[in-house]
């Protein structure tokens, strides 16, 4: 089925190639920029969890309150 689409396109087998290669990379890349994730919940992100910055300012002033006593 696929492949009679494919062979539908203008161009050669290449252009045929190019053009089903792109889609199925397309469609593999879907699910990765179509999730809805919070900043630093994923597997490969570079940032911190909204909890963790809230927490670690919070525990930044507590400190810094208790060294001004």
């Amino acid at each position: 089925m696929i492949r009679q689409l494919l062979q539908r396109l203008p161009g050669g087998q290449n252009t045929q190639a190019f053009v089903g290669t792109s889609l199925l990379l397309g469609l593999c890349a879907v699910p990765v920029f179509s999730k809805d994730t919070k900043a630093g919940h994923d597997l490969f992100s570079q940032e911190k969890p909204q909890a963790i910055i809230e927490n670690e300012s919070r525990l930044r002033k507590d400190y810094m309150s208790s060294k001004e006593e």
